[in-house]
């Protein structure tokens, strides 16, 4: 019987959280970066002004891209975790939304990251 989902089984399905929260980072960095309107908006009504913007879009992007090409997992995954972190806190706090799915974001973050973290054979042999 074949896999229902053929690509997902012969990447596995870390790889394919991977390209999939890699895509969606690298859209939202995009249009963080670009400057839209209904953004520029939301980082005003944070309060810290829009170098903040700027800070997530160069995290998201960077951290896109690294998940995209498949390397550096572990440290793209935790950074941009943090941006999750402070993400889910600003849809409970200021914006007064529902925080399930920047934190269902985040928990897809640290298994990924859990996943790809490096194990420590090479440390213990140098």
């Amino acid at each position: 019987m074949d896999a229902p989902w053929p690509v997902v089984r012969r990447l596995g399905w870390v790889r394919t959280s991977e390209l999939g929260l890699g895509a969606i980072f690298v859209a939202a960095g995009v249009v963080k970066a670009a400057g839209f309107p209904f953004m520029v908006e939301l980082f005003a009504s944070l309060g810290f002004g829009q170098w903040l913007r700027y800070v997530t879009a160069l995290v998201e992007l960077t951290g896109g891209a690294l998940l995209l090409s498949g390397r550096l997992q572990y440290l793209a995954a935790l950074a941009l975790a943090v941006i999750m972190v402070g993400a889910t806190d600003a849809s409970v706090v200021v914006f007064d939304r529902s925080p399930i799915p920047p934190f269902l974001t985040l928990i897809a973050l640290l298994v990924v990251a859990w996943m790809r973290r490096p194990s420590g054979e090479s440390a213990r042999r140098q």
